[in-house]
């Protein structure tokens, strides 16, 4: 609470406070069963380093729970850490420490305060490590979690870590190495992902690499990275010269380092045999795709230009077709082909992930090996997609590796590279020698017709690699690799790691006789009882996530239900009181007119309504919370309201001629609110009351119509007090000053005594009552006395004027307390100064009462 509502000075206190405490596992419970992550993380906007620091090392500490973890995730966390880290952000702070702060009687009161001047500009760059070096702890934590480490590489963050390794000589030695240390850390629990190595591979020097690999996945101990800090700290300039272009080139914000077409090149992914793949954009939009090049003087598209430029048409022609027909949850996407400078470009879908050839790498590194349920949870989709080719689309693949079936997510599998993929007709064969030839089925290397069943041969291959991490065929010499292949001849599948399903598919699917050998519908059967456990585990998982979602649509339903019940309610209790003093004042004599019944609103308006004490701590809150949301207007209640009004009330037009008068105009007012009050049940007492006016009683089913152009907008006092309310909340809600600001510190205190616990809604009416009227009398004398010593110390004892750095108004003294006119005019300054009539310029020119209320402001 004080972390949400309270003064800069609390504030930090309470951080410092919670971040020892939070090293015991209950307050860390604590603080999720009081919901304090989005606290927590609203503090990070923050310009304060010290406060900071707090705050991020107890997310450090809370994110070790897992679901914690995922919380400050979907609360935006991730990208509020790297803001920081980026560096474009001023922050402050001062000499003050938690000791020296203040001092604290047994009651809580403050009664000293020591600010000390400002730090100088090293001394906060000092601390600016520091909050750096938490924050890099604070991401470490979070990558543990594989969509967390996914959205720290999506916002950019290897790049705004990996800049914080670079060493600067003007810096402080021990902070700045400390800070390399934990960027390293961070940097190294991210690379643990193979989804995210393959941007690391140009960051560092070979020899750094090793040293980087070579300290382990997951090691927390900081003095780990020491050695690897040293050894970049020693490097030449020119070495750490590369580096930083190394870091350079990783960053996803750069600007284009050309432009092909309609597309903005961001990124160099890789090259093979026929071209390259870039990371594009469209000059007009933001989604990220993979644009991959193909240079048409290669000489397998032809010797000359005529047989270049057939295979080109060709190819052209295949992809238009890929791209119009394929759409699979396994299969890539193709969006355009064009042609442009002798050269091919095929637009696709970007798939954030790794190959499964670097999957394979990173298991023999570690010496592991694939789990057969990861194994099977990969060929099952490899069948999925093979199968929806071959059978739906009669497309042969005819490129089918490792390096073009990607893993992203959980194990996603998605074909990718169909730039030798070809359409069959029905019952025909294909002849031409393509593709990578240790993946290559016999008929292929026979130049014999082949089919659809050269992709099953290739599915065979890469499974055979996931059960031994090794290729099945593989020789130096092509005539030996040729003869193996057309053997089938390979090393067996070891014993006592897989079941026997593993090496009976994989002996079917390297069949060297394409007659004998299976169709994918053939060992989708073989494995027809593994596949059916997988797809049970995707249905289980959709059905648990449809109820997740269908529990959070609920959860926000039932949240934005309850704040409009309660804002409506809110209203409603209030409005009872105008319907009392309207009934009072139909019963007085009819010479009073407008005028007693304007005085008794005015008069009752420091009464409380009927109903409203028996609100408990619950609505109270509820009500503040309505009171100080900046989306909370009556003005939009009160249309529903009318609208209401038009379709249960008629009144015949013979009265418009009277309705003009003032006394006719309040009564609309106080019929609309009271209808929408006490719906159905105070209709009847609603045509009680237009009787009492003059209109004859009519029956249940009658109603009455006024015409919108013989209405005009009141000024409502309630509307008006929920006004003064929003203004004082907003104050107290700005971002921390640079400098100590006593005007805010008055109001604040002002706001506090209004909701104290010795107040009451009566209470509260009244006193926002008196300052929106500017009466002259004196505030509650004592409502600041605790902070009158300080005050006093802080403006050299004397009585505070205008020319004072404190800005409060002339004759203002403290031991004589502040009126309700004088607190008016502070607010109304500090409102000016912050800004907010400029962001709130269509609520304020329709507010009447402003210019009637504050002459300076017409």
């Amino acid at each position: 609470m004080i972390l949400h509502e309270y003064d800069l000075l609390s504030k930090r206190l309470t951080a410092e406070l919670l971040r020892l405490l939070c090293a015991e596992p209950q307050v860390k419970e604590q603080v999720k069963l009081y919901e304090g992550i989005p606290v927590l993380l609203s503090l990070l906007h923050s310009d304060h380093l010290k406060l900071l620091w707090s705050v991020v090392w107890i997310l450090v500490q809370v994110c070790e729970d897992p679901e914690t973890s995922v919380e400050i995730r979907i609360w935006g966390g991730i990208k509020q850490l790297l803001h920081i880290l980026r560096g474009d952000r001023n922050f402050v702070s001062d000499r003050s420490s938690i000791g020296s702060l203040s001092s604290a009687n047994a009651s809580g009161r403050i009664q000293q305060l020591h600010l000390s001047e400002d730090l100088s500009p090293r001394e906060i760059q000092e601390n600016t490590f520091s909050l750096q070096a938490a924050c890099c702890a604070a991401l470490t934590e979070l990558a543990l979690n594989d969509t967390n480490a996914h959205q720290v590489v999506q916002e950019n963050g290897i790049y705004t870590i990996a800049k914080l390794i670079l060493p600067n000589k003007q810096k402080n030695a021990a902070k700045s190495n400390l800070l390399q240390c934990y960027a390293f850390r961070t940097l190294r629990f991210l690379f643990s992902m193979e989804r995210n190595r393959p941007l690391f591979k140009r960051l560092f020097p070979t020899d750094l690499f090793e040293m980087f690999i070579d300290i382990g996945h997951y090691v927390r101990d900081i003095s780990a990275y020491e050695g690897l800090v040293s050894k970049l700290n020693l490097l030449v300039e020119d070495e750490l010269k590369q580096i930083a272009e190394n870091i350079e080139s990783i960053n996803q914000n750069k600007a284009p380092s050309k432009y092909i077409g309609n597309y903005a090149i961001m990124d160099h992914l890789g090259s093979g045999a026929f071209g390259c793949v870039y990371k594009v954009r469209k000059r007009s939009g933001q989604n990220l795709l993979a644009m991959k090049e193909v240079n048409l003087h290669n000489p397998a598209f032809g010797k000359d230009k005529k047989d270049r430029d057939s295979s080109v048409k060709n190819i052209v022609s295949e992809l238009t077709i890929i791209k119009e027909q394929l759409y699979h949850p396994n299969i890539v996407r193709y969006y355009k082909t064009f042609l442009e400078n002798d050269r091919l470009y095929i637009v696709m879908e970007l798939i954030e992930g790794a190959p499964l050839g670097e999957h394979f790498s990173s298991l023999k590194e570690k010496q592991h090996h694939f789990t057969e349920e990861r194994l099977w949870k990969i060929f099952i989709q490899l069948c999925l997609a093979l199968r929806y080719l071959h059978k739906e689309k009669r497309i042969v693949h005819r490129d089918l590796t490792p390096n073009n079936i990607m893993l992203g997510d959980k194990d996603k599998v998605t074909v990718t590279d169909f730039g030798l993929a070809k359409q069959k007709q029905e019952n025909s064969k294909l002849t031409s020698v393509v593709g990578t030839i240790l993946y290559s089925c016999p008929e292929v290397l026979k130049s014999e017709p082949y089919g659809e069943k050269a992709d099953v041969w290739a599915a065979g291959c890469i499974l055979y690699q996931m059960a031994t991490l090794n290729l099945p065929f593989y020789s130096t010499n092509m005539l030996s690799l040729a003869t193996k292949i057309v053997e089938a001849v390979y090393e067996p599948v070891p014993e006592g790691i897989y079941s026997e399903k593993v090496t009976d598919t994989i002996s079917r699917c390297l069949t060297p006789d394409a007659e004998a050998r299976p169709d994918i519908v053939e060992v989708s059967s073989m494995i027809s009882d593994i596949m059916m456990k997988y797809l049970d585990s995707l249905s289980t998982s959709q059905l648990a996530l449809e109820k997740k979602l269908e529990r959070e649509r609920r959860r926000t339903q039932r949240y934005f239900m309850e704040a409009n019940r309660n804002a409506v309610t809110c209203h409603h209790e209030l409005a009872l009181l105008s319907q009392e003093t309207f009934e009072k004042a139909s019963l007085s004599s009819s010479s009073s007119g407008a005028a007693s019944l304007k005085s008794e609103l005015s008069e009752s308006a420091d009464l409380p309504p009927e109903g409203f004490q028996a609100c408990g701590k619950e609505e109270d809150r509820a009500c503040d919370e309505i009171l100080s949301d900046d989306n909370f207007n009556l003005e939009n209640i009160d249309k529903d309201i009318y609208s209401e009004l038009e379709d249960e009330l008629d009144i015949s037009d013979n009265c418009s001629s009277s309705s003009s008068s003032p006394l006719k105009e309040s009564t609309f007012s106080i019929l609309k609110r009271s209808f929408s009050a006490s719906g159905g049940e105070r209709q009847s007492q609603t045509r009680d009351l237009t009787g009492g006016i003059g209109s004859k009683p009519r029956p249940a089913s009658a109603g009455i119509a006024v015409s919108q152009r013989k209405v005009r907008q009141i000024s409502d006092p309630i509307q008006q007090i929920l006004i003064q309310l929003h203004k004082i909340i907003y104050i107290t809600q700005l971002p921390p000053a640079l400098h100590h600001n006593l005007r805010r510190r008055v109001i604040e205190r002002f706001k506090k005594s209004l909701f104290s616990q010795q107040s009451n809604p009566c209470n509260l009416k009244s006193e926002i009552k008196k300052l929106s009227q500017g009466s002259p009398e004196p505030i509650e004398p004592n409502f600041f006395t605790a902070d009158y010593h300080s005050l006093r110390q802080s403006c050299g004892g004397n009585s505070l004027s205008s020319n004072d750095h404190t800005g409060l108004p002339t004759h203002f003294d403290l031991e004589e307390g502040i009126t309700y006119e004088q607190m008016q005019t502070v607010i109304e300054e500090v409102l000016e100064e912050s800004g907010y009539y400029n962001f709130t310029s269509h609520r304020y020119h329709s507010y009447p009462w402003r210019t009637k209320n504050h002459p300076t402001k017409r």
